[in-house]
C-alpha cells in the first residue's frame, strides 16, 4: 500500500501534515491533549497477546488459521497475522479481497460463493497475472457450478485448477448445502466441470441458534459433527482426496469445538483444519468476552479495541451525555461498556456506570449518585463485536498501555 499523509481527512487526528509512517515519532498522547475526541484507539499489548494465543493455540493444537480479514479490513494487521503464522486470511467478497491482494497477501479464501461477472473476470485476470496466487472459492449449488466452470472454460487457459470448496450450512442459516445428498450432487458436479478442483469444505457455525450459550454450543456441535459425516461421505465416494483435504470452519466463538472433532475425534484420513477467526485479534468487553474458548485461559485475552468520549453535559442527575453515538463504536451486538474515567491526567475504574441509550452522536450513561463524572471527563467505553467499530475509522492510532500514540494503522472499508 501506498503511504499516505495524516491530515484532517482522517478524524480525530493532529491536522500537521505528517506521514503515517511517522506518526510513531511525533510524541502524541492520546487523551492530553493531542487528538480531537471521540477517538478510537489499539492498544498494542493487547494485540501482541492475542496474536500469541492465537499462534499458539494453533501449533499446539495442529491447525492452521486464515484469519477473517473482514474483522479489520487493514493490511498492517493483516500483516501482522501472516508474520505471526497465518496460512493465508479469508474474505467474504471480491472486494475485499481486491485490497489484500493489492497489499501482496497470496492466499485467501473468499467465504462466499462468487457469481458476478465482474468479479469472475477480475480473478481470472489476477490468476493470470501471478500463477502464485491462491484464491479458494465456496460453492452450494450447482448452479454455482456451473457460473464458475463456465467462467473457466473462457478464462482458464494456461491456468491450474481453480480450488473450490464445497460449503455446508444448517437449516436457517445463511450459505450452505443443507443435506448430504446436496452435498454430493455439488461435489460430484465440481469434479465433472474443466477447470475446477474440488479440495475441501467449509461451513460458519458461528451463528448458530440457542437460547443460550450453552444451547449454541450444542447445537454448534451437532452442527460440525454432521459437517464431518459429509467429509466421511464425499471421501468415501471418491470425491474428496483421502489425505490433506481441507476442512474450514471456525468462527471466534466455537472454533475450540471446531478442533475438537476434526482433530480430537477425526478417525480418518489426515485433513487440514483451517479456522478462520477474525475477532481473536482484538477480542472485545462483550460478546466475545463471554464466549471465546479462550476466557479463562492463563494468559487470557486482552481488550484491544476501545473508544474515549468526552462529557458534553450533565443535565439531570444521574443521567451523562457523551460526545459519542453509532457512528463511532459498535452497538449492533451490545451498547458499549464504559471501563474507565480521566480527569487531569488521572485515570480510574468506571464502576457504576451504563451506557443505556445511543444516538448517531450521543451516549446516555446512567450515573450513580456516588460515582463523580463531571462535564469535561473522559470516558473509555469497551465495545462488543469489534468488526463494527473498525469500519467506522479510517485510522487508527495504536497506543503503548499509558496511551502513548506509537503508530496508526489504516483501514479499507
Amino acid at each position: 500500500m501506498t503511504d499516505d499523509t495524516v491530515t484532517w481527512r482522517y478524524r480525530a487526528f493532529p491536522d500537521l501534515g505528517v506521514s503515517l509512517t511517522e506518526v510513531g515519532a511525533q510524541g502524541w498522547h492520546l487523551l492530553d491533549g493531542d487528538f480531537h475526541l471521540p477517538v478510537v484507539a489499539l492498544r498494542a499489548t493487547a494485540l501482541e497477546r492475542n496474536l500469541e494465543l492465537m499462534r499458539d493455540y494453533c501449533a499446539r493444537h495442529d491447525v492452521l488459521i486464515a484469519p477473517h480479514a473482514k474483522t479489520t479490513m487493514s493490511p498492517a494487521l493483516v500483516e501482522r497475522q501472516l508474520a505471526g503464522g497465518a496460512w493465508g486470511i479469508t474474505v467474504a467478497n471480491v472486494q475485499q479481497a481486491r485490497i489484500f491482494i493489492a497489499a501482496g497477501v497470496r492466499r485467501l479464501l473468499i467465504a462466499n460463493p462468487v457469481v458476478g461477472p465482474a468479479d469472475l473476470a477480475y480473478l481470472a485476470a489476477r490468476r493470470r497475472a501471478d500463477p502464485d496466487l491462491d484464491v479458494l472459492l465456496l460453492v452450494d449449488s450447482v448452479e454455482a457450478v456451473s457460473v464458475l466452470a463456465d467462467r473457466a472454460r473462457d478464462d482458464s487457459a494456461g491456468l491450474r485448477p481453480q480450488p473450490v470448496l464445497v460449503e455446508l450450512g444448517y437449516v436457517g442459516g445463511r450459505g450452505g448445502v443443507r443435506s448430504i445428498d446436496d452435498g454430493v450432487r455439488v461435489a460430484r458436479a465440481v469434479g465433472d466441470a474443466d477447470g475446477l478442483e474440488l479440495v475441501g469444505v467449509a461451513g460458519f457455525e458461528g451463528l448458530v441458534p440457542g437460547a443460550d450459550l450453552v444451547e449454541r454450543r450444542r447445537n454448534a456441535a451437532e452442527f460440525l459433527e454432521w459437517s464431518a459425516s459429509v467429509v466421511s461421505e464425499l471421501v468415501d465416494r471418491g470425491l474428496l482426496s483421502a489425505q490433506g483435504a481441507l476442512v474450514s470452519f471456525g468462527g471466534s466463538s466455537y472454533f475450540d469445538l471446531v478442533v475438537a472433532r476434526f482433530r480430537e475425534a477425526w478417525n480418518g484420513g489426515r485433513v487440514e483444519v483451517v479456522l478462520r477467526s477474525g475477532c481473536y485479534l482484538t477480542h472485545d468487553h462483550g460478546l466475545y468476552e463471554r464466549t471465546s474458548p479462550f476466557v479463562g485461559h492463563d494468559p487470557a485475552p486482552l481488550p484491544a479495541l476501545e473508544v474515549w468520549a468526552e462529557v458534553l453535559s450533565r443535565p439531570e442527575p444521574g443521567l451523562a451525555i457523551l460526545g459519542t453515538g453509532r457512528r463511532d463504536v459498535s452497538t449492533d451486538a451490545d451498547l458499549p461498556q464504559p471501563c474507565a474515567i480521566r480527569r487531569d491526567g488521572r485515570t480510574w475504574p468506571a464502576e457504576g456506570l451504563q451506557v443505556t441509550a445511543v444516538n448517531d452522536q450521543h451516549a446516555m450513561v446512567s450515573v450513580p449518585e456516588d460515582v463523580s463524572l463531571e462535564v469535561g471527563d473522559l470516558v473509555c467505553l469497551g465495545i462488543s463485536h469489534p468488526c463494527t467499530t473498525f469500519d467506522k475509522w479510517r485510522l487508527i492510532p495504536v497506543v503503548t498501555d499509558t496511551y502513548e500514540v506509537i503508530d496508526a494503522v489504516r483501514t479499507y472499508f
